[in-house]
């Protein structure tokens, strides 16, 4: 089953690709070069080439489209195990504290706006809809009291790319209005997220090695309770979260490339307990087949797990898209 819905993911995002790349001609791996913003006028790109510092595909797509207004989406799937893919729930294969193990899918689009040639803002919302593949009409369109679409956490971010020492980075701030009814519910109003990525090159290979460091803060509508404590890992509610990522990619080509996260390092603070006292969440792992459709198009079909714990009915799978247009 395991290799069935590997094979299902690869052979999707392949034939995605096909026909966009039918007519390219080879080109150096770990860089992608189709570019939209090759047909854009001149006077609607910023002054300078982001493309001849950021070379890693997945970077260039998240870093936006190169023109001064521009639209961007991302696009998610998160879906049920390797053993129900298209199921109603997405296990808690690393037991860490959700409000909704509903398997969803997410639309979020953003008018960005190129501040300079590696800056941008954007401000976005969306829609997302929990089990995407199991309701009727009326309850994605919440017509029947059974709420299952609602939008997406309003939000306005700030990013910056740009390659340092050789290293190709990436730092953002973020924030964020709850809407999710789960969270709403439970008296979660907003959140603020900072991140830094850096990635580098092993010479003379295809080997790209990185990590990604980030922080997330949660903000509240009361205090903290007796059950905000890490003694309730799964149903306590946590304020904010430090995690450190390392990841690693290998290109096969400009369009594919195979990709690895490791989690090995996420500390969880809940809200009831000492200021020093963290959960350290359990060693958990992606791994996924990244795939260049252009250079503002960027596919990632991936499936999560728990080393400790590898078994069909305890994985994730889910299919990510970034796309950017004008």
């Amino acid at each position: 089953m395991k290799q069935q819905v590997l094979l299902s993911l690869i052979l999707a995002g392949s034939l995605v690709t096909t026909a966009a790349h039918a007519q390219e001609e080879n080109q150096n791996a770990n860089t992608s070069t189709v570019k939209v913003s090759d047909v854009q006028k001149s006077e609607e790109k910023v002054g300078g080439d982001l493309d001849e510092e950021i070379t890693n595909a997945k970077m260039r797509a998240e870093s936006g489209s190169k023109s001064l207004w521009s639209v961007s989406a991302d696009l998610v799937y998160n879906g049920g195990s390797l053993e129900d893919p298209m199921g109603k729930v997405r296990p808690n294969y690393a037991g860490v504290a959700s409000k909704d193990s509903s398997t969803v899918f997410a639309a979020d689009v953003a008018v960005a706006y190129r501040l300079s040639k590696r800056d941008s803002v954007r401000l976005g919302t969306g829609v997302s809809i929990l089990t995407p593949l199991h309701n009727s009409i009326e309850e994605t369109t919440n017509q029947n009291s059974a709420r299952k679409a609602y939008v997406s956490n309003p939000y306005a971010s700030w990013s910056r790319s740009f390659r340092a020492m050789g290293l190709q980075q990436n730092v953002s701030a973020s924030g964020s209005w709850e809407t999710r009814p789960a969270y709403t519910e439970a008296n979660y109003v907003a959140s603020t997220s900072f991140g830094w990525t850096i990635l580098g090159e092993i010479p003379n290979t295809n080997w790209q090695p990185g990590i990604a460091v980030t922080l997330d803060y949660g903000f509240f509508g009361d205090g903290p309770n007796s059950d905000d404590t890490l003694s309730n890992v799964e149903g306590g509610r946590t304020d904010y979260t430090l995690g450190v990522y390392p990841f690693v990619e290998y290109a096969f080509n400009d369009t594919y490339s195979f990709r690895t996260v490791f989690r090995p390092a996420t500390f969880d603070h809940y809200r009831d307990d000492a200021a020093d006292s963290f959960y350290h969440n359990m060693w958990t792992q992606s791994v996924g087949l990244g795939i260049a459709v252009a250079r503002d198009f960027y596919l990632y079909p991936n499936f999560q797990f728990a080393p400790e714990y590898m078994k069909a009915d305890t994985t994730n799978v889910g299919v990510n898209a970034t796309i950017n247009v004008f």
